[in-house]
């Protein structure tokens, strides 16, 4: 009976060391949260994680707030901190394994959408147009329809910047880019788009050449 009765012992103090490992973590990290304490608590959670792996929760715990680290800079306009703190979530995401989270990929969108409207705003085409090839890339796989879409609508906006840029070499450049990343079909992009593009290059070609 003794060595079970140790066995039990031991079994119940490993228990209780888990049960009171949970309740720090979490504990410590709602009080962060409640003094707006948010970089914090993220470090917070990390630095357990490693001391509970059995516990999925903490992993969770810090997807959501990563999210809404990122949905406070977007409100705040702080657009070059929103691209940095999403850039670290994908990260973090892909080291997790499996596919990114939705709404953490329809933040990724949003903060795309936004660093490419900054650049635009400022005169700047191209850069602006660069943003968008980035959300090609980042969504136009995406198992959602609308965030593939949103990929899509990027990325022709991103063409037609181009174009205003005065660049159509560039766009159509970029076009092709895609399209062999793509194993050589761009979905949902008509032929006629490469064709334009090719039209305008030339002919922007011929006006450099006679000049």
């Amino acid at each position: 009976m003794k060595p079970l009765v140790v066995l039990l012992t031991l079994v119940l103090a490993v228990a209780v060391a888990a049960l009171l490992a949970e309740a720090g973590a979490f504990g410590g990290a709602w009080i962060m949260h409640g003094h707006g304490l948010y970089d914090d608590e993220i470090r917070w959670l990390q630095g357990c994680q490693p001391l509970m792996r059995w516990e999925k929760g903490v992993a969770r715990q810090i997807a959501r707030r990563e999210r809404e680290r990122i949905e406070r800079a977007l409100k705040a306009d702080r657009v070059d901190r929103a691209v940095h703190l999403f850039s670290a979530a994908r990260s973090a995401a892909r080291e997790a394994g499996g596919p990114m989270d939705a709404n953490l990929m329809m933040l990724g969108i949003e903060t795309y959408r936004r660093a490419s409207d900054r650049m635009a705003k400022h005169g700047r085409l191209s850069e602006a147009a660069d943003w968008g090839d980035s959300l090609l890339v980042l969504a136009i796989r995406a198992p959602a329809p609308e965030h593939r879409y949103a990929a899509l609508a990027g990325f022709m906006e991103g063409l037609e910047l181009r174009v205003r840029d005065g660049k159509p070499c560039a766009a159509l450049s970029r076009l092709q880019w895609a399209k062999l990343g793509l194993g050589g079909v761009i979905p949902g992009i008509s032929a006629n788009v490469e064709e334009d593009l090719t039209l305008r290059c030339a002919r922007q070609r011929r006006s450099e050449a006679r000049r």
